[in-house]
This record gives structure tokens, sequence and C-alpha cells, in this order.
């Protein structure tokens, strides 16, 4: 049964959930309207943030330049409390020329009570990715 306060997430198409159809879309400006005005996202692996509609656009922007084919399959779905813990695999071709990427990783969404997203950390294992990208 869903906590409370997360807009029945996952059984109604909710915040995690049109999160993750809009970047499979390469929405960018739809999954950035999913946020409060004010909220963060962190990159665990690089501990770099960005705060604050007009930094997530560009840091989804710039991600989708980068990886314009890119999509995430979600593995498993965890609630706690306002938390969404959202396991996934990222796929698509990375930079030019192409490379191919396969990347588990987590994503951690904190919802409001009116089901907007206050934050997200995404974890993902930087030397696995590297390794991945990395010109022979």
């Amino acid at each position: 049964m869903p906590a409370e306060g997360l807009m029945n997430e996952p059984t109604n198409p909710g915040p995690v959930t049109a999160f993750l159809a809009a970047c499979n879309a390469h929405d960018w400006a739809g999954a950035v309207a999913l946020y409060t005005p004010d909220a963060s996202h962190t990159e665990a692996a690089t501990g770099k943030s960005r705060a604050g509609t007009e930094a997530l656009k560009a840091g989804l922007a710039g991600f989708g330049a980068m990886m314009p084919d890119a999509c995430w399959n979600e593995v498993e779905r965890i609630l706690s409390g306002p938390h969404v813990l959202l396991r996934y695999e990222l796929s698509g071709t990375f930079g030019t020329p192409g490379r191919a990427l396969r990347l588990p990783g987590v994503f951690m969404f904190t919802l409001t009570a009116t089901g907007r997203i206050a934050a997200t950390t995404d974890f993902w294992d930087k030397d696995a990715f590297l390794a991945q990208i990395r010109q022979d």
C-alpha cells in the first residue's frame, strides 16, 4: 500500500512514473515541470548539484545532448515515507563517436505532500561509466 502523500504512487501515474516517461521521451521540459521551483538534483558519483528550474533544465538538456538516445529501464521501485528509490538501467549511445552504454543506477526522489519532486539524487558507478565510454 502506498505511503501517505505520494499521490498513490506507484498504482497511479505519479511524479516518479511521469518523470521516467518524460525522460525516456527526451521531454526535458516536461521532466523539469514535475519539480518544485526550488528543487535540487545531485549526482552522487561526481558530487555536483543543481538547484532551481533553469539549472535543472540546463542539466537535463546537456545530458540529452551527450546521450541523445538515453533510455532508463525501471528495475525496482521502493517507497519509504516521502522518498521513492528507483533502481534503473540506463542504456544508450554516449558521445561522438557513439559508445554503447549500459549502466545500473538508483534515483532517490524526495516528494512533497502535493506530489511534486522536491529533490533527486542519482547514484551510479563512475568507474563503470568511464570504462564504457573510454576510447581505446
